[in-house]
This record gives C-alpha cells, structure tokens and sequence, in this order.
C-alpha cells in the first residue's frame, strides 16, 4: 500500500482533536507540519494536498492559520489558492500572535507573510521553516 500524504483536510481534523483534548501545543505542530508535508509532496499532488477545504476546528484561530498556510503555499508555488481560503470564517475579528510571547510580537508583525497577517494571524520569523 502506497504511503498516503494527508491533506490539509485531514490535518485539519487532526487539529480539531488535539484542541478537543485541550493540546494547543500539538495543535499548532500539526498545523505547520503542513509546509513540511507540502514541500515534501511529488510537485503534481501540490494542489491536491490544499484543494479539499477544512471542517472547522472549533476554534476560530486555528481555521484562520489553516487558510494562511494553505494561501501562503500556494503564493510560493505559483499555484491558485483554492477558493475556501476566502471564506469569512478563514479570517480573525481580533488579531493572534501565535506565539503567544509578548515581547515577540514586533517580529511577528515585521515578519508575518500576507497570507497571515491579513487574517490577523501573526507568526514569527522562523514558524514556517522546519528541522
């Protein structure tokens, strides 16, 4: 049986089940794991991987990062974001400095793609890169 990448759906769902048992820590892992899992893909399956659009999480923050990195992706790919990312509930009333760090959030307001920072998800310099 051939090795199946998960979607940003399924990570999604994945997402969701961490908060549900109150593991905002792996939440947010799961959650940028998806840059990991994108660049990893055959180019191909790229669009693939970010077509099908979340279930909600149950938290508002982590349906907006979803759409961020999916939007962020395909800027960098050269590809069309799917339309889902568009959605009002992709988008944050008030704005979420991940990193929940204070004294970070200069950075993570200097640093923040669009794709995130027009959402009002803020991330700091180094979240999108990975060992």
């Amino acid at each position: 049986m051939a090795y199946q990448r998960p979607s940003i759906a399924d990570v999604g769902l994945e997402v969701g089940e961490c908060l549900s048992e109150g593991d905002e820590s792996g939440a947010l892992r799961l959650a940028f794991r998806c840059v990991e899992i994108f660049d990893r893909a055959p180019v191909e399956d790229r669009q693939d991987l970010l077509a099908p659009e979340p279930v909600s999480t149950g938290d508002a923050r982590y349906d907006a990062l979803l759409a961020a990195i999916a939007e962020y992706l395909c800027a960098r790919a050269g590809l069309f974001a799917p339309m889902w990312v568009e959605g009002l509930s992709r988008f944050l009333d008030e704005w979420w400095f991940v990193s929940g760090i204070q004294s970070l959030h200069a950075d993570a307001i200097a640093y923040s793609p669009i794709s995130f920072a027009r959402r009002g998800v803020f991330i700091t310099s180094g979240a999108l890169a990975y060992a």
